[in-house]
């Protein structure tokens, strides 16, 4: 009997809120529109626009190399997934750049094999704008990778040809010159081909990738269904202020339905309602724009779940702790706002301050965000999720406590 009087008053209230005229413009369209233009404003890390997940970075590249190592490190250049390489002159190479053609320039010198194999040190001329800093940095990582790589290639050709001379090869007819180019392309043979291999796992990716920093939609998507979802289920703190004043708490516990019976039915329907704007935050996003929303339906499903329940909680404290609905309206503004600010809902939590950081993670938000990320921009499952999961019903149970305790019906 309880659980249906909980039910009956969740319905209720799932009927009279999506039968005002308002909420399709408040719970689906504004959202969309925010992730929308906040997406393009931060898709700025990368050229494009491109979200984290498919960044790639255009270098120039002019070689002069009279050798072959110098098309040796274009090739493996071209390699790289995260560049796209545009094959220009040197004397173009500042125009590239400066018209903003390309992120960064490399120029290979004339005498780059000749120097490389001497085993001399040798200095690249890589051309960028002082002001991009943010596109050219993982540029520069990318030739540093691609030489290091050509280098120790030509290290070991060069100690294999010693050997070989030691062993009287060349004085048998071996050609000293094609058996160091043999032994160069064994060797990055060999660096494309590694003995360690990464596992991957169904439910988890055994790589290190929280150095990525969402961008574009992939930030947006999951920060503004969030926060969105948020005003949504903190506005029923304001629901429940405006029956107690009006009275119609009082008049329910009159009838034969207990106080349990009416919370529960209150909370699971505000909760509800967040869940369902999520859901079709999340299945729009990702048809209109291209959203990965992850690998494990479960881990989103869990995190959409508990996330959820937190703010439900939250709700339920502010409804215990404001005597008007004024003043519920105010705390709510403040608090979303406060919290999604905080919490990366807005911005990647990757590029602010370390204090923000660390203020930050006294915000449900902040914990959800970063489970939306593992999931979308990461890749990871449900076992990457259940620390984010723990916290957030940590948060739940704080918020639940102190609302029930100090709640009052009239």
């Amino acid at each position: 009997m309880m659980f249906k009087n909980a039910l009956d008053i969740t319905k209720l209230y799932l009927k009279t809120t999506y039968s005002q005229r308002g909420v399709l413009i408040s719970q689906l369209i504004m959202p969309l529109v925010f992730i929308f233009l906040i997406g393009q404003a931060i898709g700025g890390f990368g050229p494009g626009g491109s979200s984290s997940t498919n960044v790639t970075w255009t270098l120039a590249v002019a070689n002069e190399d009279a050798g072959d190592l110098g098309a040796r490190l274009v090739e493996t250049l071209e390699a790289d997934p995260t560049l796209e390489i545009l094959e220009v002159t040197a004397d173009g190479m500042a125009a590239t750049v400066e018209n903003e053609e390309a992120e960064a320039g490399l120029l290979i010198p004339a005498s780059f094999s000749d120097e490389l194999q001497a085993g001399n040190g040798l200095a690249l001329d890589f051309y960028s704008d002082p002001e991009n800093v943010q596109f050219v940095q993982p540029v520069e990582q990318a030739v540093l990778g691609a030489m290091s790589q050509l280098t120790g290639s030509v290290s070991s050709a060069a100690i294999s040809r010693n050997v070989a001379a030691e062993l009287g090869l060349f004085e048998l007819g071996v050609d000293e010159d094609d058996y160091f180019e043999t032994a160069v392309t064994t060797a990055q043979t060999k660096w494309q081909e590694p003995p360690v291999t990464i596992q991957v796992n169904e439910d988890e990716v055994v790589v290190d990738s929280n150095n990525i920093i969402p961008q574009g939609m992939n930030q947006s998507s999951p920060g503004m269904m969030a926060m969105f979802a948020t005003f949504g289920m903190v506005g029923g703190a304001a629901v429940l202020i405006q029956e107690r004043q009006s009275g119609t708490l009082r008049r329910l516990l009159v009838m034969p339905i207990n106080k349990a019976s009416i919370l529960v039915g209150k909370l699971l329907g505000i909760m509800l309602a967040g869940v369902l704007q999520m859901s079709l935050l999340i299945g729009v996003s990702a048809l209109a724009f291209g959203v990965p929303w992850g690998n494990s339906p479960t881990a989103l499903v869990l995190m959409v779940l508990t996330f959820a329940l937190a703010i439900t909680s939250l709700s339920m404290m502010m409804a215990a702790l404001t005597k008007t609905l004024a003043q519920a309206n105010a705390l709510g503004t403040v608090i979303v706002l406060s919290i999604s600010a905080l919490g990366g809902a807005w911005w990647p939590l990757d590029i602010v301050p370390g204090w923000m950081q660390t203020v930050g993670r006294l915000s449900p938000m902040s914990w959800a965000m970063d489970g939306f990320q593992d999931i979308i921009t990461r890749g990871l499952g449900v076992t990457a999720v259940l620390p984010e999961i723990g916290v957030l019903l940590a948060f739940a149970a704080v918020f639940l406590f102190v609302g029930v305790w100090r709640f009052q019906y009239e």
